[in-house]
């Protein structure tokens, strides 16, 4: 099986590999603080998270200060496919294992947006804790900085190198909420960040061909 692998420049990928992020522990028992994202210089963000929660909430912010979660993290890049299969993520320094991502959006339900599709591409189902009941749908489409909507499904021939854990952000009918990902192995620079979007999601698209969306370099 191979890993799906972005055609980066030379110069950028080479540029990469000298940084690897570090491993974003989560505090035990309490809420992230600091912002888990990487900046463009490989190191972890010194900003507080954006949002706090009053205890009563009995959840967490989702954890990226005011800049990331409207940018997005500066370890992942966006591209355009160089084969048609849209925008993809790729991995823009090495990832550890288990490097944490969240991704978010508005918290939508189709009591409050009639117009909504949860078959749409890029919505997730939100569990929110405590219970991990859903809740709705996140909807990242206007959410630039939820970069994790363009990781691809890999094909019949790769592996997925990212996975959902059970870790959520936000709370129970909140307006804004994430889940959160981690890398399930280390992700060298240049690689893209794929996942497995879920046997019923191809079942309701018969349409389309699950290709492999790797590239030669």
């Amino acid at each position: 099986m191979e890993v799906a692998c972005h055609a980066a420049g030379p110069h950028q990928v080479a540029a990469a590999r000298t940084s690897t992020c570090s491993l974003q522990k989560k505090p035990h028992g309490k809420p992230d603080r600091q912002c888990i994202a990487h900046c463009s210089n490989g190191f972890r963000c010194p900003r507080a998270v954006q949002t706090s929660f009053s205890t009563r909430h009995k959840a967490c912010p989702v954890p990226y200060c005011e800049r990331h979660l409207k940018f997005g993290d500066d370890a992942l890049k966006v591209y355009q496919h160089p084969k048609g299969f849209g925008k993809i993520l790729v991995a823009r320094f090495n990832l550890p294992k288990g490097y944490r991502m969240v991704y978010h959006g508005l918290r939508q339900t189709t009591g409050t947006d009639p117009h909504l599709d949860p078959d749409e591409d890029r919505t997730l189902w939100f569990y929110p804790a405590p219970g991990f009941e859903v809740n709705g749908y996140l909807d990242p489409s206007p959410c630039p900085g939820s970069v994790l909507q363009f990781a691809a499904n890999g094909g019949p021939q790769e592996v997925a190198n990212i996975r959902q854990n059970d870790r959520s952000f936000g709370h129970r009918n909140g307006s804004y909420g994430g889940m959160e990902y981690e890398a399930s192995m280390s992700i060298p620079a240049g690689t893209q960040l794929v996942h497995n979007y879920g046997s019923e999601w191809w079942k309701d698209r018969p349409e389309l061909k699950r290709s492999n969306v790797g590239t030669d370099s």
